[in-house]
This record gives structure tokens, C-alpha cells and sequence, in this order.
């Protein structure tokens, strides 16, 4: 082993053991702390055209069940090393498009109908290719105005805003044809 990667090898273990890599475990998945976020994205979902009812149930869904998620894929903080552990096999589930897969999964279980549900997607075939479920007012092609329901980037923990406010990604809806289904 030469002495540079020994040094890179070494920078890496410190930075991982500063940033607190560990477990992530979300004893209640909805907690009294929760209820801002809840409130917040249930407002935004009312003010895309969603019926307030099925806005609310959204909201607590897709909050609670992004927790749920990482706990089950047994989620580790930052999202970015539980990529690496999924990648070298050593996690089954975890990567975003895994959250959207199952939050999706979810979601559809409870047949809401004021909303339609697409697949974003940003950095397409990149190394930093990420995705998230976008959430559209029944009928509507209004891609940018959707909301983002983001459960990896603070894992585990809903992001969410609305496509065009998103600061760290440009997410187009994914492709018709491409791997995965664009359309739920």
C-alpha cells in the first residue's frame, strides 16, 4: 500500500468518524417535532389543488413512512456513505431511487385522487444522479410547480419544496421509455 493512499484511507476513516457515520433508528415515526413539517407540506399540497383531507393523510404518510423506510434499509448518516455500503453490498436498499420505489409503493396503496405522482430525476447517468417522487395536481403538466418528496438526502427525514425551488438539483420528469416508469 503506498504511503499517499494510506494518507487518503486515513482522512476518509476521520472524516467519516467526525460526521458521526452511524446507524440512523427512528424510534417514532411520527413525533410531536414532526408537526411543523407535516403542516407545512399539507399547505403546500392544498395550494397545488389537492383535496385538504388527502393532503393531510399525504403529508403524515409520506413523513412517517420516509422513516420507516430508513429504518428498514437499516439507513447510516450521510446518505452518501450508505450509497457506498449498498454499492460494495454490504446494505441491500437505500439508494434514492429505492425510496422512491417503495415510498411510491405506499402512496399508491391509498389511491389518492387529487394528486398525480411522477418520477423526477436530475444528473441523468451520472455518478450524482438522483431521484425523488414529484407530486402534480390530478391532471396537471406542470412539472416545475410539483413538489418534491425527497426521503434520502437527510436520510430518512422528508425534504420536500417545489421543483423549481430546489437548490441543489434541476429535476426533469424522467423520460418515457427509460429503465424505470416515469408515471404512477
Amino acid at each position: 500500500m503506498s504511503i499517499i493512499f494510506k494518507r487518503v484511507l486515513l482522512i476518509l476513516l476521520l472524516i467519516f468518524s467526525i460526521n458521526g457515520c452511524g446507524s440512523v433508528n427512528y424510534a417514532n415515526l411520527h413525533t410531536i417535532e414532526d408537526n411543523p413539517k407535516i403542516s407545512k407540506l399539507t399547505k403546500m399540497l392544498i395550494e397545488l389543488g389537492g383535496n385538504p383531507n388527502e393532503a393531510r393523510e399525504l403529508a403524515v404518510l409520506a413523513v412517517s413512512h420516509s422513516k420507516e423506510l430508513a429504518n428498514e434499509y437499516h439507513l447510516v448518516s450521510p446518505p452518501l456513505y450508505h450509497n457506498f455500503l449498498v454499492n460494495s453490498g454490504k446494505r441491500k436498499r437505500g439508494l434514492c431511487f429505492h425510496f422512491v420505489e417503495d415510498l411510491t409503493k405506499e402512496i399508491k396503496s391509498r389511491n389518492f385522487k387529487s394528486f398525480d405522482f411522477r418520477w423526477g430525476r436530475a444528473n441523468a447517468d451520472k455518478l450524482n444522479e438522483h431521484n425523488v417522487i414529484v407530486v402534480l395536481k390530478k391532471g396537471s403538466k406542470d412539472f416545475k410547480n410539483g413538489i418534491i418528496l425527497d426521503a434520502w438526502r437527510h436520510s430518512g427525514k422528508l425534504y420536500f419544496t417545489k421543483v423549481k425551488d430546489d437548490p441543489e438539483y434541476n429535476f426533469v420528469p424522467w423520460a418515457e421509455g427509460d429503465r424505470r416508469m416515469a408515471t404512477y
